[in-house]
């Protein structure tokens, strides 16, 4: 639902990116970044129509926040990142992270699928937490996650990126770090490693 609507809001006359926030049942914000074309009252009356039409719900315009700028290349986001802890509960599937995202504190937990490698979880929820509080454009999946040098000193993370849920014509994304005795917190920094050309990370 989340997807559809974001793709035809981005495709209203003067928005140029689009981030929903709230559960995939409940629409909760929608925050904007248009161009300065065009009156933005018009623009919040164009996606109050938008979600109605497509997901069959109002939305009160006060939850709809636009951003214009005068050049669309001022829209691209400098994204402060900053991962404060990684772990993984003791006899729970359960890992926790701990993140600041633009100065905003961010605690998240992810559970791990069965027999799903910690560094593939840890770089899943990274991924996750991503999506859900920047405006990174894409669809992406981890492909891989491995230990390797002379003495397994380095994480290597491999992530797909693709335009929708189909991912088609993929791009493959790949970041390192060393471990340091820290696996889960250099596999959240490769992860992000490998997003940082399309996180503009400051």
């Amino acid at each position: 639902m989340f997807n559809e609507l974001q793709e035809k809001i981005v495709g209203l006359e003067g928005v140029i990116s689009c981030k929903l926030t709230g559960e995939e049942q409940r629409l909760d914000e929608i925050h904007i970044i248009a161009s300065k074309n065009r009156d933005p009252k018009k623009i919040v009356r164009d996606i109050e129509t938008m979600v109605l039409v497509t997901i069959g719900k109002e939305i009160d315009h006060k939850k709809i926040s636009i951003a214009q700028v005068k050049n669309p290349a001022e829209a691209i986001i400098e994204n402060r990142i900053e991962i404060i802890s990684i772990y993984r509960e003791n006899n729970r599937n359960i890992c926790h992270f701990k993140l600041t995202i633009n100065d905003n504190l961010i605690e998240k937990e992810v559970e791990s699928n069965y027999e799903e490698d910690l560094s593939i979880t840890i770089a899943r929820g990274i991924v996750e937490i991503i999506v859900q509080y920047t405006m990174f454009q894409g669809k992406v999946r981890v492909e891989n996650v491995f230990v390797t040098g002379i003495n397994n000193e380095i994480v290597i993370v491999q992530l797909v990126l693709a335009e929708s849920e189909k991912m088609t014509n993929p791009e493959r994304l790949i970041g390192a770090a060393y471990i340091n005795n820290e696996l889960p917190l250099a596999t959240g920094k490769a992860c992000l490693k490998a997003l940082n050309r399309r996180l503009n990370l400051a």
